[in-house]
C-alpha cells in the first residue's frame, strides 16, 4: 500500500477536485495525507475567524473521504485577484516557493509518502494561490526525489458536454480569458469517482461557509455527470491514482506509459 501526499491550496479544494480519488484511495487501503496551504480566510464571508471555521470544516470533509492526516501549513490566503497589488506580505502567493517547498519535502520524508498531487502549472483555473501550489509542489517532488507526482485538472473538453463545472465558473470571475483546465490529450489518468459519490458529496457538503446548501454547485441531478470524474497529469512512474483509472467509454483500465 502506498502514501500520497495532496497538496491544496484552501479547503474545500480536496473535496471539489480530489474527493473521489482520495475516497477510493483510502477504500483500497491506501493513506492519504491532505496538506493546506492556508486556511482560506479570505474565502466567501471574509471576517474575522473564517480560518478557523474553514479548518474545521477541512477536517470533517476529510473524515468522510477517509484521510489518514491532515495538515495546515498556515500561510496567509493570497485572494482571488491574480494582481499583487494590495496582497498581503504573508500571503502563499507571495512566499518564497523553494521555502515551501522545503517544509513539503520534509512531510513527504516523514510521511514517507510514494506520491505527491497538486495542481497544473495554471491552478486549474487561475486562483493565484493554486498557481503557488503547482510551484511548490513541482519543487518540493523534486527535493524529496519522489517516483511519481500528479497535477490535478480538469479536462476543459469534457466540461463542454456537461452543466457548468465551478472551477469554470471561478476561473471566469478571476480571468474571463483564460481556459480552464487542460484539453484531454493533455491529460494521462482519468478516474472514474461515480462508485464513491456519497462521501464526495458529504464532504464537499462541509464546507457550508463556501459551498451554501447546495453542495451540488446547481447541477443537482447531473452531479454525477459533473463531477464524477476527476483528471490528473502524471510525472514520474505508475502510481496508485494510475491503478484507479477507467476507460470510461469502455470500463476498462488505460494503458498508460511506464
Amino acid at each position: 500500500m502506498s502514501t500520497i501526499l495532496f497538496l491544496h491550496a484552501h479547503p474545500d479544494d480536496e473535496a471539489i477536485f480530489t474527493g473521489g480519488t482520495i475516497a477510493l484511495l483510502a477504500e483500497r487501503g491506501h493513506r492519504v495525507v491532505v496538506v493546506f496551504a492556508t486556511s482560506g480566510e479570505l474565502g466567501l464571508g471574509a471576517g474575522e475567524g473564517l480560518g478557523d471555521v474553514r479548518r474545521a470544516e477541512a477536517r470533517a470533509a476529510c473524515e468522510h473521504l477517509g484521510v489518514a492526516s491532515t495538515v495546515f501549513l498556515d500561510h496567509r490566503d493570497s485572494g482571488g485577484s491574480p494582481a499583487a497589488d494590495g496582497r498581503s506580505e504573508d500571503a502563499f502567493a507571495a512566499a518564497r516557493a523553494d521555502h515551501v517547498a522545503a517544509q513539503v519535502a520534509a512531510l513527504i520524508e516523514v510521511e514517507e509518502a510514494d506520491a505527491l498531487v497538486t495542481y497544473d502549472a495554471e491552478g486549474v483555473y487561475g486562483h493565484p494561490d493554486h498557481v503557488q501550489a503547482h510551484r511548490v509542489g513541482r519543487l518540493a517532488a523534486a527535493m524529496a526525489d519522489l517516483p511519481t507526482w500528479y497535477e490535478v485538472t480538469v479536462d476543459r473538453e469534457h466540461l463542454h458536454f456537461v452543466d457548468t463545472h465551478v472551477a469554470a465558473v471561478a476561473g471566469a470571475s478571476i480571468s474571463p480569458s483564460r481556459a480552464v483546465g487542460m484539453p484531454t490529450v493533455e491529460i494521462s489518468t482519468t478516474v472514474d469517482v461515480s462508485a464513491v459519490l456519497v462521501p464526495k458529496l458529504r464532504a464537499i457538503a462541509e464546507h457550508r461557509s463556501q459551498v451554501g446548501p447546495d453542495p451540488t454547485f446547481g447541477s443537482g441531478d447531473h452531479f454525477d455527470d459533473v463531477y464524477g470524474l476527476e483528471w490528473y497529469v502524471r510525472h514520474g512512474r505508475r502510481g496508485a491514482i494510475d491503478d484507479l483509472a477507467l476507460d470510461t467509454t469502455g470500463g476498462r483500465p488505460l494503458e498508460v506509459a511506464p
